[in-house]
């Protein structure tokens, strides 16, 4: 089954990463802003990178430890407007940056998380979710090295990590500029914080709140705003 979007549509049922609401929130939070070269890691069925393309008229790179999500992601943008500029690799991250320009204007990931969790038994999916082949902490230093002096940098993390994944960041030199917290329902905890980091220290980064669904189980006007650029409601 494709998932329509406004100006592209995506196949996911080979990639170990499938499209849901943290791929929507992220990819229309996130601001490649003039950006000419942009890196997705982790890119699954490459939904990040499709919606960056749509975003801005930057090259892109995406990369998957998976070589089935990569080779799903190159078919889906085979079929999209933007199939010249962008390409997928099948590669970790780790061996990537090892060959890779430190200097890309923007920086995009839903990286993997979880860490002590139950896991599958499969073990694609293992890779993609776990942070078992990939670390926040090996994430934050690999994202330095790669990043422009002036770049950015954009991630999705569960609310719990989020402080955690600051403080590595701040470490690293990749200073928070940008974040919002995303709560699935008024009167419950967020579940969700969106980040974006640069290499310029911010005295008063913004800071913003976000709920998915109202009360009666509807999408909130806030969440389809943010959204209207890619779904077709």
């Amino acid at each position: 089954m494709a998932f329509r979007f406004r100006q592209f549509e995506v196949e996911d049922e080979k990639s170990t990463l499938r499209i849901g609401t943290d791929a929507m929130l992220l990819g229309s939070w996130a601001n490649p802003g003039k950006a000419k070269k942009i890196l997705d890691i982790g890119t699954g069925c490459g939904v990040l990178a499709l919606m960056m393309a749509q975003k801005s008229d930057a090259t892109i790179e995406t990369i998957d430890i998976d070589q089935s999500s990569v080779l799903e992601a190159r078919n889906n943008f085979s079929k999209s407007p933007w199939d010249s500029r962008i390409s997928a690799i099948h590669d970790s991250l780790q061996l990537f940056s090892g060959s890779s320009n430190a200097d890309y204007g923007f920086i995009i990931t839903n990286p993997p998380y979880f860490s002590s969790s139950l896991k599958s038994p499969f073990a694609r999916t293992n890779k993609t979710r776990h942070d078992d082949s990939l670390s926040l902490n090996e994430l934050a230093l690999i994202v330095n090295r790669l990043l422009a002096p002036v770049g950015c940098f954009a991630l999705i993390l569960p609310s719990e990590t989020a402080n955690q994944f600051q403080l590595i960041c701040a470490r690293d030199g990749l200073y928070l500029s940008r974040m919002l917290v995303v709560y699935p329902k008024p009167d419950i905890n967020a579940k969700r914080t969106l980040m974006e980091f640069i290499k310029t220290k911010v005295t008063h980064p913004d800071k913003s709140e976000l709920t998915i669904l109202d009360r009666m189980g509807a999408f909130t006007p806030e969440y389809l705003a943010l959204t209207a650029c890619f779904h077709n409601f």
